[in-house]
């Protein structure tokens, strides 16, 4: 989740609590609520924590719902005239790469941490031998 996301994230939780407990203080005077605990303030507490488990949960939701419309995605070995989408994979230096955004065509596996991520390294080409030499 983005920073950006979670202010949203935040400013509805803000905004849910806060009309959830306007609706449930409306009725009582400011001396009331200064009074311990009592079911009013259960209900308050119980509203904030409904509107903030409700918000993750939808993100979660719409998430995975994400997730599992379009699946992993190999698109073979890489190929610069081409752009990748979020979630393409392809082999580039012996080497599993992951698209983490929409890539543009160009952007070379492994030369732009914001666009690539290494899946699995692969194994370093080993020269053969000949009988006799080291």
């Amino acid at each position: 989740m983005t920073d950006k996301q979670e202010d949203q994230e935040f400013a509805f939780v803000s905004a849910k609590t806060a009309e959830i407990r306007a609706g449930l203080d409306a009725p009582y005077t400011a001396e009331q609520l200064q009074r311990p605990m009592s079911t009013r303030m259960v209900h308050a507490l119980v509203a904030g924590v409904t509107a903030a488990t409700s918000a993750k949960l939808k993100a979660l939701t719409s998430r995975l719902e994400e997730v599992e419309s379009r699946g992993i995605r190999y698109s073979g070995c890489y190929q610069r005239a081409l752009a990748y989408g979020r979630g393409s994979i392809v082999t580039f230096a012996s080497s599993m790469w992951i698209a983490l955004d929409e890539v543009p065509a160009g952007v070379q596996p492994g030369s732009n941490g914001a666009f690539w991520q290494l899946a699995e390294k692969g194994s370093s080409r080993v020269r053969k031998q000949k009988d006799g030499q080291s």
